[in-house]
């Protein structure tokens, strides 16, 4: 994956992170080593490439680097090189000059030192020729002893096949049709941000299928996920296995920390809108605020309001303030504006006020 998908998906797991300590699934201790652990990831995906800085430090090395010229060479003259030992000046015939003494001792005859060439390259082409025969004959011998061993081995059947380690089973259960709020994909891709890639499955609710599963892991909220024994095999599971239950060998996640929204037990009552809110939380005052706009247009709506401490929030198992709950079934949380208000008690209703557009704003 690129470091784009790779960096959403991290976001989404703290904030995933940050619902579940909010709803008390998990304590604050494990929120805050799980949060120092992604926020360590994107602060190393963040960091700047240092390849570049140290490439330009080795070049302008490089270029200060001037090879040195062999102080027994003065330069090139029709492709032979001109040493210092000899004269400077050539001439078309060499006549011998009678030399004194410290003049022999700096002549260097040609023919010796060009038969000193000729056995130090004889020397370095021996030496090659040993290293590469010895090479050969340690090849040899490797691949002779490998070839003793595959004798002893029992070849594979052509026919049998590796197989790969099975994927975990994720099977949910979900009603798409009545509930607006039940998007699943943002909860898979944590899912397989922590155990690797899985094996998903959806089934309606509608079908016989789906309400038998539901109706056997005694669910109240969908979407419902449940996954297969093989997620215990998985490195990380204990450490978020306290937000899973085991049901009929499955295991099935905890619904707050799912983020399920429909209560597809309870009965649809039309044009109903509750809030659940805290008395004095700095959330919940600018949601009612924001709601009052909504209010001033739909008139007709029935409307109800609770407290995180009532005996309706408790039943329903809210936690998590603001909620609004649209007509008794569809929950969604947190601080909206007029319109989005308005947008999704539409969904569930056709009041002539949802053709009206309400500020976008929040108050």
């Amino acid at each position: 994956m690129d470091d784009r998908t790779q960096k959403e998906r991290l976001e989404q797991e703290l904030r995933f992170l940050k619902e579940s300590f909010e709803a008390e699934v998990i304590s604050k201790e494990e929120f805050e080593k799980g949060r120092d652990r992604i926020e360590k990831k994107l602060h190393e995906m963040a960091k700047p490439p240092q390849n570049q800085k140290e490439g330009q430090k080795n070049e302008a090395a490089e270029k200060k680097e001037i090879p040195k010229t062999d102080e027994s060479i003065i330069h090139n003259e029709g492709g032979k090189l001109k040493l210092k030992v000899i004269q400077e000046e050539q001439h078309e015939h060499f006549e011998p000059v009678p030399a004194t003494s410290s003049e022999r001792t700096e002549y260097v005859e040609p023919s010796k030192e060009i038969s000193g060439k000729k056995d130090s390259k004889f020397l370095k082409y021996s030496i090659v020729f040993v290293v590469l025969l010895l090479a050969a004959f340690f090849l040899y011998s490797t691949f002779k002893d490998i070839n003793l061993q595959n004798e002893k081995i029992v070849p594979l059947n052509p026919v049998q096949e590796i197989k790969e380690a099975p994927k975990t089973n994720l099977l949910v259960i979900n009603d798409r049709k009545n509930c607006f709020n039940c998007d699943t994909e943002r909860i898979i891709a944590i899912l397989e941000n922590w155990f690797g890639d899985l094996n998903a499955r959806e089934i309606d609710y509608s079908t016989n299928e789906g309400r038998s599963i539901a109706e056997k892991s005694d669910a109240k909220l969908l979407p419902l996920y449940i996954l297969d024994e093989n997620i215990t095999q998985k490195q990380n599971f204990n450490q978020f296995k306290q937000i899973f239950s085991k049901k009929n060998g499955s295991y099935v996640l905890n619904e707050n920390t799912a983020g399920s929204a429909f209560y597809f037990k309870r009965d649809n009552i039309p044009n109903k809108l509750d809030l659940f809110a805290n008395p004095g939380d700095e959330a919940s005052t600018r949601a009612e605020k924001n709601l009052d706009g909504f209010l001033a247009v739909f008139k007709d709506v029935k409307f109800e309001k609770y407290s995180g401490s009532s005996s309706l929030a408790k039943e329903l198992g809210i936690k998590t303030f603001p909620t609004f709950l649209v007509n008794n079934k569809v929950k969604f949380s947190g601080v909206h504006s007029p319109e989005s208000i308005k947008a999704n008690f539409c969904r569930l209703n056709k009041m002539p006020a949802c053709e009206k557009s309400l500020s976008k704003n929040l108050a």
